[in-house]
């Protein structure tokens, strides 16, 4: 791209907005994260997790999301995943293997109801040691959302500073948070249904919940952008753990956690949805993960 292009100006600008970033950052931030099968303190972790975003954006550490939505976004970007094991691990193994690699991704936006701000949280995994990451694509597209931040599962806090890859339709964004030496997960696509699986994610701000259970069926999720492969699981998730990794039993990620989906008996004459039987549990594969890696 030449450039005078103007896109071309923005992702000049954004690489400079990053590179001043990683310069100004503070000494490295840390949240007090207990060991893996350790109690968690919600409340000190969140008050903590804004405290340091605070200090991060007045010392210009941060890139603002609107800025890293601005430039091109490119559908693949190279990186070196981290190969999947053969062995498989129990539940507890994966947990205490994975645990530094997932992340706590902190939506930092300006409350509309108070003077204050906040930290929204979502979920992630880092991918290399040098601070690419996975999450939801939604999770960055949020208008409300002044910037983001990640912590890892031993504690580090950094500013996510660079959009690496972006797909709208699978609902899936590679970005790199400033830093090195971070703990990346193995990825792998080969899961079947029945296969058992675990979740590492963050629902309604409760981190580090850890759930397991099988792989339900997988199926075509049909939008209006495209399609996307799709894994529905039983393992537990909420709100919060958009984002999140699932692993099959050699501790990879086979999928990253999407939504929810409610099924009711009936819907009454007002519109209001009655009996609640059955919640589906989606997750995107990593199929889509790997060709935004590695190209078709």
């Amino acid at each position: 791209m030449k450039p005078n292009d103007s896109a071309g100006k923005l992702g000049f600008a954004c690489w400079i907005l990053a590179a001043i970033s990683v310069l100004a950052a503070p000494a490295e931030l840390r949240v007090p994260l207990t060991a893996a099968g350790g109690e968690v303190d919600d409340r000190v972790i969140l008050a903590d997790i804004n405290r340091h975003t605070a200090r991060l954006m007045e010392s210009n550490a941060t890139v603002r999301c609107a800025d890293m939505l601005r430039v091109p976004q490119p559908k693949q970007c190279k990186l070196e995943l981290r190969a999947a094991g053969r062995e498989k691990i129990t539940a507890a193994e994966t947990l205490r293997r994975s645990r530094a690699g997932v992340l706590i991704i902190s939506n930092y936006y300006k409350c509309n109801r108070c003077p204050n701000w906040h930290s929204g949280v979502a979920s992630g995994f880092m991918l290399t040691a040098d601070g690419a990451f996975c999450t939801s694509y939604h999770v960055l597209e949020n208008q409300a959302n002044e910037t983001l931040v990640i912590v890892t599962g031993d504690g580090r806090v950094a500013p996510v500073v660079e959009l690496l890859a972006a797909d709208p339709v699978s609902d899936l964004a590679i970005l790199r948070a400033a830093g090195k030496d971070f703990t990346p997960l193995p990825v792998a696509a080969a899961v079947e249904a029945g296969d058992k699986i675990r979740v590492l994610s963050h629902p309604d701000s409760q981190f580090y919940v850890f759930s397991e259970g099988i792989v339900s069926r997988r199926f075509v999720d049909i939008r209006p952008a495209g399609q996307r492969s799709m894994l529905a699981i039983t393992a537990d998730f909420a709100k919060g753990s958009s984002g999140a990794p699932v692993f099959d039993e050699t501790g990879a990620v086979v999928a990253s956690v999407n939504n929810t989906r409610s099924t009711y008996y009936n819907t009454t004459d007002k519109g209001v949805n009655d009996n609640l039987q059955m919640v589906f549990k989606n997750c995107v594969s990593t199929r889509h993960l790997l060709e935004m890696v590695r190209g078709k």
